[in-house]
């Protein structure tokens, strides 16, 4: 007797991973201004976490690139 406990993880599992394939297939199609406009607010939300655990780094600080 097949064991059907986990078939709803699974389930579940198998649509997570088709969302994120068709969310990836999403963000591979958008001009490159706007991944970098992404990718720009990504690091703003990102450096202040680092930098409450440690001082950052040279290569670490941003570039002012605001207008």
């Amino acid at each position: 007797m097949p064991d059907d406990r986990f078939a709803p993880a699974a389930e579940l599992a198998a649509q997570a991973y088709e969302a994120k394939r068709r969310w990836h297939e999403a963000q591979a199609q958008l001009p490159v201004k706007e991944k970098v406009r992404i990718l720009l607010e990504l690091q703003k939300q990102d450096l202040p976490l680092i930098a409450a655990r440690r001082p950052l780094r040279s290569w670490e600080r941003p570039w002012d690139v605001e207008p």
